[in-house]
């Protein structure tokens, strides 16, 4: 009798103490004051200040005049590997397709390639691209084994999610990083082909002609261009600075879903 009551209050200890997630509230504060410390060693007066803050900005302009190159020589190529190799080799993790689709559109606009020829190659790799990743979540899993925690999980969860699949097919493609893995996972789910299939190349017709359209009005309108001219790198450096910051708040968030995810899995888990 006293082990059992002994048990039962280190049960009700471990329900009462919340689970810690690796990444707190308090990250965010600090992805401010990190975007503040940028911004303001560029705009401060204070000479060496803004001289080592504007010293990345060679990286800008190099990365600038590799672009330009590239879709001066292999500009169409360049359009169809890019979304096609972005979660297949997991090139989106260095180089976001997003931005490779955005400055596609700018390069249109400067006659180094023709808008539909870009857009429809774009959508062509990016459909090759997925569907390599649809086939690789849909199948691999079997190497985890059936008694995986991960394979259990995915189980259990398999059908709310399936329940949101239009919504979160459709969005995959437009939030931060989760182009990434969205195909994967949809294969990992077990979603059926002809549902994700539809639905995953409508949003990737989608997302390719809204940004290769953004780049390209980027270019009529603000006057922007793949030239390595001040302004233009103070441009791309603020773009930068956003998918930097999408990609880090998207990490945090992932990390921060996972922690709730396998936290609640363990509670409802049976104890022996």
């Amino acid at each position: 009798m006293m082990q059992e009551a002994g048990d039962q209050a280190i049960d009700q200890t471990d329900e009462s103490s919340p689970r810690r997630s690796p990444f707190r509230g308090s990250t965010l504060v600090w992805i401010l004051v990190f975007s503040g410390i940028v911004v303001i060693g560029r705009v401060t007066p204070f000479a060496p200040v803004r001289d080592f803050f504007g010293s990345f900005s060679w990286l800008t302009e190099q990365a600038i005049r590799i672009t330009k190159d590239l879709f001066e020589s292999y500009g169409y190529l360049t359009v169809f590997l890019a979304p096609l190799l972005e979660n297949t080799l997991f090139l989106g993790a260095l180089i976001p397709g997003t931005l490779v689709i955005l400055l596609a559109g700018l390069g249109a606009h400067d006659g180094l390639i023709s808008f539909w020829p870009a857009v429809l190659l774009g959508i062509c790799g990016a459909i090759i691209g997925d569907t390599i990743s649809y086939g690789m979540g849909r199948y691999g899993w079997r190497w985890l084994g059936p008694e995986s925690r991960l394979v259990r999980w995915a189980e259990e969860m398999r059908e709310p999610l399936l329940g949101h699949s239009v919504w979160l097919v459709l969005s995959y493609h437009f939030a931060g990083y989760s182009r990434l893995v969205g195909p994967a996972a949809a294969g990992f789910l077990r979603m059926p082909f002809a549902r994700w299939m539809l639905l995953d190349y409508i949003g990737v017709s989608i997302w390719v002609f809204t940004y290769m359209t953004v780049g390209f009005l980027m270019g009529a309108i603000f006057n922007v261009s793949l030239d390595d001219s001040t302004r233009n790198v103070r441009i791309f450096e603020a773009i930068l600075f956003v998918f930097f910051i999408i990609a880090l708040v998207s990490v945090i968030r992932a990390s921060k879903g996972r922690g709730i995810r396998i936290g609640h899995h363990e509670d409802e888990s049976p104890t022996t």
